[in-house]
């Protein structure tokens, strides 16, 4: 058992690094000119293709097992949309921002999550967990240099980046909010299939609309595209899903939160992106308040695995 939860750990934590080199790496297709749209497209697509092929073949070797709660239809799209959502925001705001900021501001969605989750049930959270949603607040306005904003100081950030990132978030959270309904009745894999296979459908009617995919035709880009969706997507999924069902939901959302950390250094290294004395402390602000809302949150609503 404690050789089997090590493991898990060892799991979730290798998923978290290879999410935040995903990040990292997509800034360097957008840099040379890949369109953020058309990596998540791609994206969804492999992911789409290679988990559904491993579904297919374990439900044919195993027999598929029926659930006792199905999920509705609308339901299931919501997941979909908001998977597709939460990738075209997260890559945009990459695209102008630090990685490490893009991300550090996505993972508010945990915290969104526990206040909607309040609201719903008209219970007040806790003290410990206001307390971490204040500080994860508090810590996402240093990240963003609003106190420079406020005092008319000129700022790094772009606000359309800034922007984006917050719209991932609230996309995130609705991904985690509708996947609990969804994977009790698909399974984890079987979830990520459905939401998949809605965000893929999507994405091919947006490409219609706007016509030529110049990235995914691009020779010099496409290998980076497939890599992406490989290394940055189906490989860390089927990790953090291995090492969820060793570890459980809450240690494995705590365990996750060494990705904002591992794209701070990765893009430190690869894109000589830097963050300011300020920045980093909220970025700490950030993890530690999520890390307290993945301590407190149930164990009947599972920790998603992040979608960078």
């Amino acid at each position: 058992m404690l050789q089997s939860r090590r493991l898990g750990f060892l799991a979730v934590s290798a998923a978290a690094v290879l999410w935040a080199f995903g990040g990292t790496y997509a800034r360097k297709l957008i840099d040379r000119g890949a369109s953020p749209l058309e990596i998540t497209e791609a994206r969804a697509w492999i992911a789409f293709l290679v988990l559904g092929v491993f579904v297919l073949v374990r439900n044919r070797t195993r027999g598929a097992r029926g659930r006792a709660e199905p999920a509705s239809a609308w339901i299931v799209v919501l997941f979909g949309l908001s998977i597709a959502a939460a990738n075209y925001f997260y890559y945009s705001s990459v695209a102008s921002l630090p990685v490490a900021v893009a991300i550090v501001i996505q993972y508010t969605a945990p915290g969104l999550v526990v206040l909607w989750m309040a609201f719903a049930a008209r219970r007040p959270p806790s003290r410990r967990l206001v307390g971490a949603l204040i500080a994860a607040l508090v810590g996402v306005a240093l990240l963003a240099e609003l106190p420079a904003v406020l005092s008319g100081s000129e700022t790094s950030l772009a606000g359309r980046g800034v922007a984006a990132a917050i719209a991932s978030a609230f996309a995130f959270a609705s991904y985690i909010l509708t996947g609990v309904h969804v994977e009790r009745a698909a399974g984890p894999e079987g979830a990520l299939v459905r939401g998949f296979g809605v965000a893929g459908a999507m994405w091919i009617v947006v490409q219609a609309i706007r016509g030529r995919p110049d990235t995914l035709l691009d020779g010099s880009l496409l290998p980076g595209v497939i890599l992406l969706g490989i290394v940055a997507t189906v490989i860390p999924f089927s990790l953090f899903l291995w090492g969820l069902a060793r570890i459980g939901p809450s240690r494995a959302g705590i365990v996750s939160t060494l990705e904002p950390l591992s794209a701070a250094v990765l893009a430190y290294l690869w894109l000589d992106q830097s963050l300011g004395a300020v920045q980093i402390a909220g970025a700490a602000l950030v993890v530690i308040g999520i890390a307290v809302v993945q301590s407190e949150r149930a164990e009947a609503v599972p920790a998603p695995a992040p979608l960078e």
